[in-house]
């Protein structure tokens, strides 16, 4: 390793949403960004921006001693994150930021350690609108060593960084918070089918429920992931399997220790279905104005919040 992170080239494989917005706020720190994805368009948005394009993964891992692999699920961080670690040089350090289970980063890590690659799992947490902002939350798994050099890399595109433990350690965090977010969602979501059933608006109820003992993130910027679905059907892709996928990684992750989640495994079995019945029932109503944002987190206000503009978490943000 030199002295410093911002003397070496940063690779990021796959530059999709996430990917994409973690390398531009990279690219906006002023480090030299090398990017690499199958989707030309995508890698091209980011020279625009003054990154510069990999011909391959042989090609990008060639150039840089850091690699940022933001792929889509388990069997791509094998096949990526394996071809990774067996062309990097001794001294790279391989950032997982995909939501895997546990024992695949550290399989990889043992796999780097046979040819002195670190490779540590940087979890992120927030949305694409937080990450195109630069402020995602962090969640670190690894040696001490490497995460204290690429300190000012992680700060280019995370406000809150946690190095939780060995490597590994950031994506039972992310298993964790995925499970509260998401499991809090599938039940928001049967919760606004009540009122409906009682002819009671989405908009009480996330006014009432932001005063109340149920009060939460979810409420507060109810909307957002009706946007965020909405988004990924315009540009082709259903997204209704994603959160049940992720909340059946964290069952699987427990099931490895000996842990039953059995609430888990139902919600994530639930929610591909919750959500076709959820967008079905969006679709049939007109057309509606878009919910005003957040100055701040760039998410949805909740109507408490709406004449001020700032969730209550962000004022001072």
């Amino acid at each position: 390793m030199t002295a410093t992170i911002r003397d070496q080239r940063i690779g990021v494989i796959g530059v999709g949403n996430m990917g994409g917005a973690v390398a531009r706020s990279m690219v906006r720190g002023g480090f030299d960004v090398v990017v690499f994805d199958l989707r030309a368009d995508a890698v091209q948005a980011l020279v625009d921006l003054g990154a510069s394009a990999a011909a391959s993964v042989e090609d990008l891992v060639r150039q840089c001693k850091w690699v940022s692999v933001v792929v889509v699920n388990d069997a791509q961080v094998n096949e990526v994150g394996g071809a990774v670690v067996g062309l990097a040089q001794p001294g790279t350090i391989v950032a997982i930021h995909s939501t895997v289970r546990p024992s695949t980063v550290v399989a990889l890590a043992e796999l780097g350690a046979t040819r002195g690659v670190e490779v540590i799992d940087v979890a992120v947490n927030g949305g694409n609108e937080k990450a195109n902002l630069g402020l995602l939350t962090l969640m670190i798994g690894g040696d001490e060593q490497p995460i204290k050099y690429a300190w000012p890399l992680l700060e280019s595109f995370g406000a809150h960084i946690f190095h939780i433990g060995p490597v590994g350690s950031g994506l039972v965090g992310k298993l964790v918070n995925n499970l509260i977010a998401l499991g809090s969602y599938a039940l928001q979501l049967e919760a606004m089918q009540l009122a409906a059933a009682y002819g009671v608006d989405e908009d009480t109820i996330a006014t009432i429920v932001s005063y109340s003992q149920g009060d939460n993130r979810g409420m507060r910027t109810w909307g957002r992931h009706d946007r965020k679905r909405r988004e990924r059907r315009a540009q082709g892709t259903d997204w209704s399997w994603r959160m049940g996928r992720d909340l059946d990684e964290a069952a699987i992750a427990a099931g490895t220790r000996g842990v039953l989640l059995p609430l888990t495994a139902v919600a994530a079995q639930a929610m591909p279905y919750k959500l076709r019945q959820r967008d079905a029932f969006l679709d049939s109503l007109p057309p509606t104005a878009p919910i005003p944002l957040c100055r701040v987190c760039d998410s949805e206000l909740a109507p408490p919040f709406r004449e001020s503009g700032l969730h209550p978490e962000c004022v001072g943000g």
